[in-house]
């Protein structure tokens, strides 16, 4: 099965943000008057703040991300800030969002709310023991739609989701942009699932740093798509880390990856094409991957250049496709970009 997780801050343009840059500003509606309250993140961090009174924020970024800054406030429409060095003061105006009543179709559905539900729970959260401790606390916010002649189930919500991790004891603020699982017959089963893609921001908070919790992400982490590109860009391969196979034959990354430092903190990378091994349009290269002597997963690339910054999060996200083991770490498992640094 074919996965593909996003952050909204891989769709926009690699940008480069120096360590230790102090961005504010004041949050408006569009009739000047200041919104208190209203929440203003890096995308996919605990990085982030809330406006005071005067709808006055101020947000110290302590190193290099790409990503973007998010300004969210009930009812109105999230907006979304390149973040770039030069910029440090923004002053935002948020549209209140008029919500117009949703046009039902009534079509004959073979599949009920509950079992549409529990699909998303087990494609968005997870079933290991991290995705199975996370609770979405607003569920009602969600709605479904099943095209039953294509075979595409996708999930939407207009307000944040808001996930309790008590595993990784987190709080989860997730803005669900994209949910989308296409089936290759008419089932609501995860085992008939031909591929899958969750899209959003999100902002992480802190619930408790003991060291259970610590051990947790740790574990969480190892492994996972953030450390497999951290350690990409920074060479770090060997059989207690990622192990790189050609088909089941273990070859050596330098000779399929070429890292470059394009700017600060932002690295690019060259993949070098492989005979042609299926019809597949735009098809560059695809490896095996072996975590830790154990962990077997596949990565595969539909792009020869993509760029990583130096927490890990990558451009070209629907052009770099991993199935496996690695897939089964979803948002149960998922960690603040700025985990470890």
């Amino acid at each position: 099965m074919k996965q593909l997780f996003i952050f909204l801050g891989y769709l926009f343009c690699i940008t480069t943000v120096f360590s230790q840059i102090k961005i504010e500003g004041n949050v408006t509606n569009t009739s000047k008057e200041a919104l208190f309250g209203a929440s203003v993140y890096v995308d996919g961090t605990t990085i982030g703040t809330v406006t005071d009174e005067n709808g006055f924020f101020s947000l110290t970024i302590p190193s290099n991300i790409n990503s973007v800054l998010v300004f969210s406030y009930f009812g109105y429409s999230t907006k979304y800030q390149d973040i770039s060095p030069k910029l440090t003061r923004i002053n935002t105006v948020l549209i209140e969002d008029v919500k117009e009543l949703k046009e039902v179709v009534v079509q004959q559905n073979r599949f009920s709310r509950k079992q549409m539900l529990q699909l998303f729970r087990e494609q968005f959260l997870g079933t290991n023991k991290a995705g199975s401790n996370c609770v979405i606390e607003n569920e009602d916010e969600l709605y479904f739609d099943y095209d039953n002649k294509s075979f595409v189930f996708k999930a939407y919500s207009d307000k944040p989701l808001l996930i309790s991790n008590a595993y990784l004891s987190y709080k989860i603020q997730f803005q669900l942009v994209d949910f989308e699982c296409e089936f290759y017959k008419l089932s609501i089963n995860s085992s008939d699932i031909l591929s899958a893609l969750y899209a959003g921001t999100s902002f992480f908070t802190d619930i408790d740093t003991d060291k259970k919790y610590l051990k947790r992400r740790e574990k969480s982490y190892e492994g996972s798509s953030l450390q497999f590109f951290r350690n990409l860009v920074s060479n770090k391969w060997g059989k207690d880390d990622f192990l790189l196979f050609e088909g089941s034959f273990m070859t050596n990354p330098t000779e399929h990856f070429k890292v470059t430092i394009e700017k600060e903190g932002i690295y690019k990378i060259n993949v070098t094409k492989q005979p042609k091994k299926f019809n597949k349009k735009g098809f560059i290269a695809a490896f095996n991957i072996l975590h830790d002597k154990k962990e077997q997963s596949k990565i595969t690339f539909f792009t020869n250049t993509f760029y990583v910054d130096s927490y890990g999060l990558f451009s070209e996200y629907d052009k770099i496709y991993f199935s496996g083991d690695i897939t089964k770490r979803k948002v149960g498992d998922m960690l603040p970009s700025n985990y470890g640094l």
